[in-house]
């Protein structure tokens, strides 16, 4: 089974039992997302964890019911010959589904690094098949993909190193990410939203109904910045969610 990069049991985060079946699973989890999902005010990392104990869990009770179903018993003599043969050379190694997908968006290169704004996009998608992790017919409305979409966007932007400002900026800054935040609230029509400047920094986090309305909510801002002498480092982060496993 995958793991954590950070120490957490998701036996514990679901609140089930090491040998909990698959609908246990999916029970605890739809239980929990009514408390922890961003939409009914839970916090978005707490939600984030849950998306992927789930992941975790169900992918592994999946996959190691596939294995057990579609392995063919073998006969005495094969059982024999598989064991010698075992002896000189190790048994292919079965890749893992993923579960989560990391990749490079928008980066604004032409802006000084201490102006740059980290905007990260979480799509937590569904997916239909634990083999092959295809999308959904694509006729399908969003509802159908994706489980939740949202910008996560801060500042100072933690990987670019220390930074030199100049004396003040950090205000002018911070003024101008509260301005641009506000605003993106009202014009993207965003379903639900917080922001906090504490510490000389700024956290955001604005959610979505769909990938088109995150995604034009991203151009958006880009240009928003861009209007105050700022830019943009934004990655997409996507959490694969099984669907319909049973």
């Amino acid at each position: 089974m995958a793991s954590f990069s950070f120490d957490i049991d998701p036996y514990a985060v679901l609140g089930v039992t090491r040998d909990a079946s698959l609908q246990e699973i999916r029970d605890a989890y739809r239980s929990k997302t009514k408390k922890y999902h961003p939409d009914v005010g839970g916090e978005d990392w707490a939600f984030r964890i849950l998306a992927q104990a789930y992941e975790l869990l169900s992918t592994d009770r999946v996959m190691r019911a596939t294995r057990t179903e579609t392995a063919p018993r073998p006969t005495p003599a094969a059982a024999a010959g598989a064991g010698q043969a075992r002896q000189g050379r190790e048994a292919p190694h079965r890749a893992e589904p993923k579960t989560e997908s990391v990749y490079v968006g928008i980066v604004d290169k032409d802006v000084p690094p201490h102006r740059l704004v980290a905007v990260e996009l979480l799509c937590v998608r569904y997916l239909w098949d634990q083999a092959s992790y295809l999308w959904l017919n694509q006729k399908s409305s969003d509802d159908d993909r994706f489980l939740s979409c949202s910008l996560n966007i801060s500042w100072p932007d933690q990987g670019q190193g220390p930074l030199q400002l100049a004396e003040r900026e950090d205000e002018e800054i911070l003024a101008s990410l509260s301005e641009v935040f506000d605003h993106q609230v009202l014009s993207t029509r965003a379903v639900s939203s917080r922001s906090h400047v504490h510490d000389g920094g700024f956290t955001g986090w604005l959610t979505y109904s769909s990938f088109d309305r995150t995604w034009k909510s991203i151009r958006l801002l880009q240009e928003a910045l861009h209007a105050r002498d700022l830019g943009m480092r934004q990655w997409s982060r996507d959490l694969f969610i099984p669907r319909n496993w049973s």
